[in-house]
């Protein structure tokens, strides 16, 4: 679907606030107390109403563009033909001016033809001039017998037959070249009048493909003007379904907030509870002991009394290894999940797996939770999360007892062999993780999937 710039600008401005109020949900600090004022969140028929009305405007906006599309084609096609009707015109110019050419080279050979004629009949008239001067007037016989010398007049009538002979050539080229004449100047001249329709009949269709091609480029700004008014209005249509859009994202985003901050109330509650319940415990076992200790100064025997777990003396463990432990954990946020990904020496490329909803992760370079936890402390354990539990430290501290850089466990069945989720304790009731796959190593609550099932104190 076309989407034009003012309509992107304008999505791109909604996105934008909606990106800023959607953050402020999720960067909203954990705190008790009443909900804040929901935002609004437009109905089903809203987003109904306008994605039926942007989907009709982009089937507008589709029809026109192929409508332009054909025009374009067919002034395409008509220009062709005002270029072929331009030639067509060049050409029937051309013959014209053939033909009139060829009009006037006819008229020149009758020129020249009849130069032929005078010269002939010039030597014509010096030989009839010639023939009264040499007194023929009975014709050759009469010579003969006037003559002196006989011979001398045969020559001389030899003479006369070759004049005559030469005035008979001239008036034969005389004729023949007024019927090429003739000819020529007739054929000239209908090729000229046919040359001259030809010419007229060529403009005419010239001007028609003009006229032709105006039209088209009439029609085509037309449907252009049409275009882009609907694109304007499909642009408006955009901008308002993505503005409901992202006010139902929003409000979504809120939902999810509140149900959040509802669950750690709820958990923060239920360790009051307990923490309460442990108080109380104290509280009845000094008062055991007290008891104890007064009746064994009678001779009775006192009961040692536990406090609780404390962290172990020995191993590595130290609380500056933790802090550091947390602080390259923290250091990884951004970076995609990648099932099966990273380790000691930083991410790596992953598994494509889809049975563990990790199909396209041979594809990314990150972590999975347990290469998270692997590269916080710099340590090659199994890249498994059940075994780092145990592998990882012997000291296991409870809900209260969390330092940074302690690893967190979550199990579907509450045992060990349950063990599906772990992330690096940062303290003030925050993990850094890797979450899943299409998700990015975050920040989150301890107590982002409930309850967890334990800790271990690394290096303990």
């Amino acid at each position: 679907m076309h989407v034009s710039r003012t309509a992107c600008r304008r999505i791109a401005a909604a996105a934008a606030t909606i990106a800023t109020a959607a953050s402020l949900f999720v960067a909203a600090p954990h705190v008790a107390g009443a909900a804040p004022t929901p935002p609004p969140n437009p109905t089903d028929g809203q987003l109904n109403s306008a994605r039926n009305q942007q989907d009709a405007l982009a089937g507008r906006v589709g029809a026109l563009g192929g409508q332009i599309a054909q025009a374009k084609i067919q002034l395409q096609q008509l220009m062709g033909r005002r270029e072929q009707a331009e030639q067509k015109v060049a050409y029937a110019v051309a013959k014209l001016r053939d033909a009139k050419d060829a009009a006037q080279r006819a008229r020149e050979r009758e020129v020249a033809a009849q130069q032929g004629v005078d010269t002939a009949h010039e030597k014509f008239v010096l030989y009839l001039q010639a023939s009264y001067m040499s007194g023929d007037v009975g014709g050759t016989a009469g010579s003969l017998l006037t003559a002196n010398d006989p011979s001398a007049v045969l020559e001389q009538s030899a003479l006369q037959q070759y004049e005559a002979q030469h005035q008979v050539d001239a008036i034969g080229q005389l004729q023949t070249a007024k019927v090429e004449k003739s000819n020529a100047d007739a054929a000239a001249r209908a090729a000229v009048q046919q040359q001259a329709k030809a010419t007229a009949d060529a403009e005419a269709a010239k001007l028609a493909a003009d006229n032709a091609v105006a039209a088209q480029k009439v029609q085509q700004a037309q449907l252009n003007t049409t275009l882009a008014n609907s694109q304007r209005e499909l642009d408006a249509a955009q901008s308002e379904l993505a503005t409901l859009q992202g006010q139902r994202t929003v409000y979504l985003a809120y939902k999810v907030e509140q149900a959040r901050l509802a669950r750690i109330r709820a958990e923060r509650a239920r360790q009051a509870r307990l923490a309460a319940q442990r108080a109380a415990e104290e509280r009845a076992a000094r008062e055991r002991a007290a008891r104890q200790n007064h009746h064994g100064s009678d001779g009775g025997s006192s009961v040692p009394i536990s406090s609780g777990p404390s962290a172990p003396s020995g191993g590595n463990w130290s609380a500056a290894k933790g802090r550091r432990a947390a602080n390259r954990a923290l250091s990884q946020q951004g970076y995609p999940y990648a099932w099966a990904g990273g380790g000691v020496y930083g991410p790596s490329t992953g598994v494509c797996d889809a049975s563990n909803g990790a199909p396209n992760d041979c594809n990314v370079t990150g972590y999975d939770c347990s290469g998270l936890a692997m590269y916080a402390w710099g340590k090659g354990w199994a890249h498994y999360a059940a075994t780092q539990f145990t592998q990882a430290g012997s000291y296991h501290p409870g809900a209260g007892n969390l330092r940074a850089g302690d690893l967190i466990f979550w199990s579907f069945n509450g045992r060990i062999s349950g063990i599906h989720h772990v992330a690096v304790y940062i303290g003030n009731g925050q993990i850094v993780e890797a979450p899943y796959s299409g998700g990015y190593v975050q920040v989150a609550s301890v107590y982002e999937y409930g309850s967890f099932f334990g800790a271990t104190r690394p290096l303990t």
